[in-house]
């Protein structure tokens, strides 16, 4: 759909979500428009360079993680982040940013937000070193007299 006008774009994913919802039909859907993704998927299946690197509920995976930000004037990463992976950090000036797959609270002073599903989708994508994350919702279930559930990405 990306090669359609914005509004006809947005009508046709509003008719496409209405419809699966009536219906309680999966919808698969495969983009590289990464904020079409946002208000329109609770499952997210993330392949890079050949690979899984994110897979579950998009709540779950975007709870998983925390945006810091802050003023850093030292050099590599600090020290209050060696207990959670880093994901991405990036640090212009004095001001350090980065998204961090928490294990607990993040100390120190830094600012902390929940990042968006597209700043979350960009950093692990421009970070294929990071380990991917199976959120518990990515586990394989044994369905009996069941369809198993579709995948959305």
């Amino acid at each position: 759909m990306s090669d359609l006008d914005p509004l006809v774009r947005h009508e046709m994913m509003a008719a496409l979500m209405t419809a699966a919802a009536d219906h309680g039909t999966t919808v698969v859907i495969a983009s590289h428009v990464l904020a079409e993704l946002e208000g329109s998927c609770d499952y997210l299946l993330l392949i890079g360079d050949g690979r899984v690197r994110l897979a579950g509920e998009v709540e779950d995976l975007v709870s998983a993680h925390r945006l810091v930000m802050g003023r850093y004037e030292d050099t590599g990463t600090p020290r209050e982040f060696a207990a959670h992976t880093v994901v991405e950090s990036r640090t212009t000036g004095r001001q350090l940013t980065a998204l961090l797959r928490t294990d607990g609270p993040v100390a120190g002073h830094w600012e902390v937000a929940e990042p968006s599903l597209e700043e979350l989708l960009l950093a692990h994508l421009r970070s294929p070193d990071v380990p991917p994350l199976l959120a518990p919702s990515a586990e394989p279930r044994s369905y009996v007299g069941k369809a198993k559930a579709g995948v959305a990405a």
